[in-house]
């Protein structure tokens, strides 16, 4: 994993990033210029090989678009976008965490995420169209507390 930098989502990245969440089976469609602001990419060289993102809900926010490309998973390139992107979440103050999931419980719950009934979810997690939609009513729904 030497070499691989995690920055800030430009514009730059904006094409790179539509392709790998594409390849992930990760919906774009309501990610909004606001939202990547407080998006990560991970680069190799000038390719990019992971992303994630918040979408901040004031002291919550859910966690989403986290992808790795193929050739560097298993290298803990996820766990690195996650540790930077709750880093991020608590600059923003926010306190609580979520997330949706099809495929990655495991994973999740191996980084201290427990699995929440939905029916739990906050009024403005419950409100993002990820939850309200984007995501299936088979999704699990996990949550974090973050320590500042």
């Amino acid at each position: 994993m030497t070499g691989i930098v995690i920055a800030p989502f430009t514009t730059h990245d904006e094409a790179a990033m539509a392709l790998l969440l594409e390849a992930a089976e990760l919906s774009t469609e309501d990610i909004t210029p606001e939202m990547l602001e407080h998006f990560k990419v991970a680069h190799l060289g000038p390719a990019l090989v992971g992303c994630a993102g918040l979408d901040v809900q004031g002291e919550t926010a859910l966690l989403r678009s986290v992808a790795v490309d193929e050739t560097h998973r298993g290298l803990g390139l996820g766990k690195r976008l996650v540790q930077a992107m709750e880093d991020h979440a608590r600059e923003q103050g926010v306190r609580e965490l979520y997330l949706l999931t099809t495929t990655a419980e495991e994973f999740f719950a191996g980084l201290d995420y427990r699995k929440l009934p939905r029916s739990e979810a906050p009024a403005g997690i419950a409100a993002t169209e990820q939850f309200a939609g984007l995501c299936p009513s088979s999704s699990s729904f996990m949550a974090k507390t973050l320590i500042p």
